[in-house]
């Protein structure tokens, strides 16, 4: 176990890197042009509106009931000032207080680093951006060789498994899992292996503890009536969480 000194500082370090999380999350939303994208989408579905409500005017009919529109929110957010840093903290933390400092944790770390990052980013626009999933599976892979539990070849199994188990999904659920999760499975799977031989499982350990803790979640905000049943609930952030357990407790 590390010295208490090393874990408050890393435990530091968490909080600031997730405050640089939620810097990068605002500096995206600009980059992608999010904002002026949904302000297009905005001015089209109200002009749908009102060329129903002047078609059903013609018509004689009563138009139907258009639900307001309900938009993102842009900019700082508690997401990025309070969410981020507190789970970069525990994060870091958690790690910090389990491994000996050595380059094992300082991938597990930056891993942990790349999911507060997707967590707080698909919960604010449920967008799962490609120019932070790409680079991050390469690195994984490259990262490999000095991962503890893995191996190049594991990775990329890992890696590819669980793309097209998502993949799978997204044909199967009609767009309803988008391709945005199988491209953040193929990171997951590319940092915690699957072995040829079944040796390493993490991959599929990591898979089934997002199901869980996601369906939980899902559960408890239903019965709380903070989501109604046909409210849309990222699956990124229990993805995430599903990875950073397994990596956490090892394959």
């Amino acid at each position: 176990m590390n010295p208490p000194l090393v874990i408050a500082g890393l435990t530091v370090a968490g909080g600031l890197v997730g405050l640089g999380s939620g810097w990068l999350a605002v500096g995206l939303e600009k980059f992608e042009n999010l904002e002026e994208e949904e302000r297009q989408e905005r001015l089209e579905y109200e002009r749908d509106i009102a060329d129903e409500r002047t078609r059903a005017a013609a018509a004689g009919e009563e138009p139907e009931a258009a639900r307001p529109w309900s938009g993102e929110r842009y900019g700082w957010t508690w997401l990025e000032r309070w969410l981020s840093p507190a789970l970069g903290a525990i994060g870091f933390g958690a790690f910090a207080a389990h491994e000996q400092v050595d380059a094992g944790l300082l991938i597990h770390l930056l891993w942990i680093a790349i999911f507060v990052h997707v967590v707080d980013f698909d919960l604010k626009h449920r967008l799962i951006l490609n120019v932070i999933t790409y680079p991050s599976v390469l690195a994984a892979v490259v990262l490999s060789t000095w991962s503890p539990h893995l191996t190049v070849t594991s990775s990329i199994i890992g890696a590819v498994g669980v793309a097209a188990f998502f993949f799978v999904q997204n044909l199967v659920s009609r767009g309803s899992i988008g391709l945005g999760d199988a491209k953040l499975g193929a990171l997951v799977g590319a940092v915690t292996g699957a072995g040829p031989t079944g040796a390493n499982l993490g991959a599929v350990y990591a898979v089934i503890a997002g199901v869980f803790i996601g369906g939980a979640t899902a559960l408890v905000l239903l019965v709380t009536r903070v989501r109604r049943l046909k409210d849309p609930i990222p699956y990124g952030p229990f993805l995430c969480a599903g990875a950073a357990l397994i990596l956490y407790l090892g394959p």
